[in-house]
This record gives structure tokens, sequence and C-alpha cells, in this order.
């Protein structure tokens, strides 16, 4: 991503979604509802730690890359319905040309609707999949 803003002379601004902090709750519930009262502790204690630890690992690493390419970039975090924030995000940010999706997205199916998101964003928007493993 970094190349091709360089490429374009361009600035990325990132967006990075979290998972929302009711779906955590939901499902310590249903492990705390099972008897397994560990797990949903954890859940609601031990994920958002280690969550956030390689979020801001992924953040300093791609921020290091935007200074050695020469490419501004700014982040920014946010939770909740993928579509509805990118929607917000994007209304106040004009100069945004397109969004590039994550492959990480596609992962829940319950994260992304590529169809509403469609239906609702005017800008162009490209959905990264991850490369097929190649066989030798």
């Amino acid at each position: 991503m970094l190349e091709l803003a360089k490429t374009l002379n361009a600035g990325i601004e990132v967006l990075i979604m979290q998972p929302a902090p009711l779906e955590d709750m939901l499902s310590a519930a249903a492990f705390a509802e099972e008897g397994d009262v560990k797990s949903a502790r954890e859940m609601l204690t031990g994920k958002p730690h280690a969550c956030s630890a390689v979020l801001e690992e992924k953040i300093r690493s791609f921020m290091q890359g935007s200074r050695e390419t020469d490419v501004d970039l700014i982040c920014h975090m946010a939770e909740g319905d993928v579509t509805n924030t990118v929607k917000a995000f994007l209304k106040t940010r004009p100069y945004v040309d397109m969004v590039l999706l994550s492959p990480a997205l596609s992962e829940s199916k319950k994260s992304l609707d590529i169809k509403r998101m469609l239906k609702n964003i005017s800008k162009p928007i490209v959905h990264i999949s991850k490369p097929a493993a190649s066989e030798i």
C-alpha cells in the first residue's frame, strides 16, 4: 500500500476497525452460560489487551514504513459496524479518493457486508484478498 501511495504521490489515511465491545460481551455471556467462567473472564479482560498490543505493533511498523518511503500517513481507530463507520469517516474527508479493504475484514462474514457497503459508499472500493497458497 505504501508503494502505491508513493507512486501516486498521495498520502494514506488508515481506519483500523476493532471488534465492537458488545460482540465480546455477548461471546463472554455465552461462555458463562455454559459454565466456562474462566473463558468468559479472559474474553472480557485478556482479549482487548492482546488485540491492542498487536494493533500497536502493526501501526508502529506501518508508520516506520511510511517514514522510509516518505509517504504521509494518518491512522485512526474505530469500532462498530464497518459500513456505517466508513461512511461517516468519508463524510468528513471529501479528499479521500478510494477505500481499500483489508483481507482481515473478510475473515468474519459478520463484520463485512460488501453489497451493503457498495450501496452506501460512493467512493471506489477495492477489496484486497489474501494470495492463494502456491503449490510446489
